[in-house]
């Protein structure tokens, strides 16, 4: 007898959950100091999280009862809403300026940064436009992503800027786009970018930074020496829990661009393996369920948002191992950041809604089959015993 298959169980749930709460923890211990200074309460930065973990709950639940074909009918509104976001954060006394930057906008208590929701608006937008074989073309993906990452730049924020056009690119591809004008337009956008790279003295004095960390060591080499510091000094097991030194005051922007680097010195290079074998597990998930899904536009929001996490993830990783210069790239579901973390929880909420549906199928499938299996054999043993009863009959 064929025994039956257990039904799937997803892990999605439980990776997600565990990132957020890791980023929690370590948001908690590294930002003491910092909150305690800077808001005159230690947890400052923990109970804004917190806030914006529970709002993040609030979207997950909306997305994952959402009906995805309304959703998909309304993807060129939310594109074009998204465009607008990024175009008032432009503007002054309505776009939040900070450190140069103009990047969120003030809606009463919060600020929101348009450039993290374009994210999911730009994998629900691009997931169904490139469905369309009329659509499907090098030209409008160079109009319809040149827009926002024009936009973007002007902020400042060229990381950002390149993240949406990483994953625009990988839905493009993922469609079923001309491979050959692909890559045609990513040796140009990578030309564009070693452009804005030279002819702006920070970003530049970023890559010298990389290319020489010796220089300038109390300026602009300031804050990659304390990550490499804070790594090295993490060894194989790490100096333990919230026993890291350089989270008081020589690490800059602890609980958001740096926090892998606190981590890493807390828990040391076990403690960063352990979190870069969740992302890689939840990335690849991610693009096994793509797999499953049978409806093209269902499958390619999944593989944009699996996308999406893996660009991220790596962009953050490569910065703070000094690969690629510093960045402004939050670490997914860990880092400090309200927009992220929302944006990601929904994106998230939207793939659970799909899992359901998908992995609903599956398992009716492997019912049914388990099902007939069962009937083969009882008919089998059924004929078997007919087949003994006749030949004893005979006998007799």
């Amino acid at each position: 007898m064929v025994k039956p298959k257990t039904n799937i169980k997803s892990p999605l749930l439980f990776l997600i959950s565990l990132l957020v709460l890791i980023g929690l923890i370590f948001i908690s211990i590294s930002s003491l100091s910092e909150a305690s200074t800077t808001m005159g309460d230690k947890f400052f930065f923990l109970k804004k999280q917190l806030m914006w973990a529970t709002i993040g709950l609030f979207f997950f639940y909306f997305f994952s009862k959402i009906n995805i074909d309304l959703l998909k009918k309304y993807t060129f509104f939310l594109y074009c809403a998204s465009i607008a976001g990024l175009l008032l954060v432009l503007i002054p006394h309505i776009g939040n300026q900070a450190l140069g930057a103009r990047r969120w906008l003030d809606v009463g208590f919060i600020g929101i940064q348009p450039s993290e929701i374009l994210k999911l608006v730009a994998v629900l937008f691009f997931s169904y436009f490139f469905l369309k074989s009329d659509k499907k073309n090098i030209k409008n993906l160079i109009i319809y992503s040149g827009i926002p990452f024009i936009l973007i730049i002007i902020q400042p924020n060229l990381s950002t800027a390149i993240l949406v056009a990483a994953i625009i690119i990988s839905i493009y591809y993922l469609s079923g786009g001309e491979v050959v004008s692909l890559l045609a337009f990513c040796l140009s956008a990578i030309i564009l970018c070693l452009i804005l790279i030279m002819f702006s003295g920070y970003r530049s004095a970023r890559l010298k930074t990389l290319l020489n960390p010796s220089n300038n060591i109390s300026s602009t080499s300031y804050h990659s020496n304390q990550i490499v510091l804070a790594l090295s000094s993490g060894g194989l097991f790490g100096k333990g829990f919230a026993n890291s030194d350089q989270k008081y005051r020589f690490l800059p922007k602890i609980s958001t661009d740096s926090i892998l680097a606190v981590i890493g010195e807390e828990t040391g290079f076990i403690g960063l393996s352990l979190i870069l074998y969740i992302y890689i597990y939840l990335i690849s998930y991610l693009f096994k369920l793509s797999k499953l899904i049978a409806d093209p536009f269902e499958s390619l929001v999944v593989s944009g948002i699996a996308s999406w996490i893996a660009y991220q993830s790596l962009i953050n990783m490569a910065a703070i191992a000094a690969i690629i210069p510093l960045t402004g790239v939050p670490l997914p579901f860990i880092s400090y950041g309200g927009s992220s973390l929302v944006t990601l929880l929904s994106a998230v909420g939207l793939v659970h809604n799909i899992e359901k549906k998908s992995l609903l199928l599956y398992s009716n499938s492997d019912k049914k089959t388990n099902s007939h299996q069962n009937n083969t054999n009882r008919h089998q043993s059924s004929h078997s015993s007919n087949r003994t009863d006749k030949t004893a009959s005979k006998r007799s």
